[in-house]
């Protein structure tokens, strides 16, 4: 009998429970569907082009599914935070993120700039998903992200190796925020960073990455046609938005068609899963071709010949240099296709297995034609020649797959004709 009399107590209990959760569910709004967040290295003569990104921004804005927050370095002697509302920024305090930075000239080229900013934007602006926007000068394998004064009058990079440094840590705020052990989307809107050492370095970091294999348009991606991809439906998967990125990018110039190989427009997205199977073919193929030197030196100069290749130039003394020259990773391996089919079986199935990979890695891939030219790119590229060879050789991809070894040995090769004065090579 005395049980009977408290089922109603109980009862009564539960139901004042289920329901208070219910007064406190409701006054709990679930999380942002993404944060973007966006670091901009403009302390160089990209300051004009970055405040052209900073309207573009303002004009497309957020909402509760999309926030946005902007860290902005310029010429001004300045660091500048926003957050992105409609028609307007909000400027917030460098000190919000660091009380250190107050007052402070910044450094984009420092990777605890990088993992301090975007670390604070993860667990400020908690989310499902983080879209991370790095936008700068690049340089492929050498780096990105110039600023031309580091706080101290100096110029500094953010080398690919402090970048993996930067993204490690701030894959370690996403796993306390959100409990994924990557960035969902990284896009890196910078010239040449479109390579396969590149994205071997970012590792784990990021699921999908946006890369361009050419000079890039000095303002870069249109920031309000990106952004807008996301506002406009939030609940997309990741890899719809991020191939929506590349098409922003390229679609404004798909009837144009460039003049000359530096300025065709080129975009990919990655899929970093998918792109992992392609290292252990590429160090097996830098075996291959290491091995059939010298004696098919002339055969690689052919199929250097056939395949689209960009360079990266500096300027001195008036005029560009020259000094690091990539292929176009898919086009380089079909030229080898065409030179060596014939001669060494073995050769060509192992490239025709890479290509396989390289489909698998690269999910979308856009670029104009040239002026009289259709051009086949395949959305990543590889080291072929160039200076700093003893820098390129201590990278983590180098020392992995051994292209260094190749690269080296073909041009030695070269260097013996060139010193010679003859066309052949012993």
């Amino acid at each position: 009998m005395r049980l009977n009399r408290l089922i109603p107590f109980i009862a009564l209990l539960i139901l004042c429970t289920l329901y208070t959760w219910g007064l406190c569910a409701e006054g709990r709004r679930p999380l942002a569907k993404w944060t973007c967040i966006l670091y901009l290295a403009g302390d160089n003569f990209l300051d004009w082009f970055t405040l052209q990104n900073l309207d573009e921004l303002r004009g497309i804005g957020s909402n509760y599914d999309v926030r946005v927050v902007v860290l902005v370095d310029r010429t001004d002697k300045r660091g500048h935070l926003y957050e992105v509302r409609k028609d307007y920024l909000v400027s917030l305090p460098l000190e919000a993120v660091n009380p250190e930075w107050k007052g402070k000239e910044l450094n984009t080229g420092d990777p605890d700039t990088l993992s301090t900013f975007a670390s604070w934007a993860v667990e400020s602006l908690p989310a499902e998903n983080y879209f991370i926007l790095l936008g700068g000068y690049g340089e492929g394998w050498m780096g990105m992200l110039h600023d031309m004064d580091d706080g101290g009058g100096k110029v500094d990079i953010l080398g690919i190796d402090e970048m993996e440094e930067a993204l490690s840590e701030i894959t370690k705020s996403i796993k306390k925020t959100n409990g994924k052990d990557s960035i969902d989307i990284l896009g890196l809107d910078a010239c040449f960073m479109g390579m396969v050492e590149v994205l071997y370095q970012i590792g784990d970091s990021a699921r999908y990455v946006i890369v361009s294999e050419n000079e890039e348009a000095l303002d870069g991606w249109p920031y309000d046609k990106v952004i807008e991809a996301f506002v406009q439906n939030s609940t997309r998967p990741a890899r719809e938005l991020a191939a929506s990125v590349v098409d922003a990018y390229v679609d404004p110039v798909q009837d144009e068609k460039a003049v000359k190989m530096d300025n065709v427009r080129t975009a990919s997205l990655i899929d970093m899963e998918g792109f992992k199977g392609l290292i252990p073919l590429l160090e097996e193929l830098a075996l291959e071709l290491s091995g059939l030197l010298p004696a098919e030196i002339v055969n690689i100069i052919e199929t250097d010949r056939l395949t689209n290749t960009f360079t990266v130039s500096a300027h001195i003394a008036g005029r560009y240099v020259p000094y690091s020259v990539h292929y176009d990773l898919g086009e380089f391996l079909k030229a080898l296709t065409i030179r060596f089919t014939n001669k060494y079986p073995a050769l060509c199935t192992r490239v025709e297995d890479a290509m396989q990979a390289l489909d698998g890695a690269v999910i979308k891939e856009r670029h104009q034609d040239l002026v009289g030219r259709r051009l086949s790119l395949s959305g990543l590229t590889i080291y072929s020649m160039g200076a700093e060879l003893e820098a390129y050789s201590k990278l983590p991809f180098s020392l992995k797959t051994g292209w260094n070894e190749f690269v080296e040995a073909k041009l030695k090769l070269l260097e013996r004709a060139i010193g010679k004065g003859a066309g052949k090579v012993d």
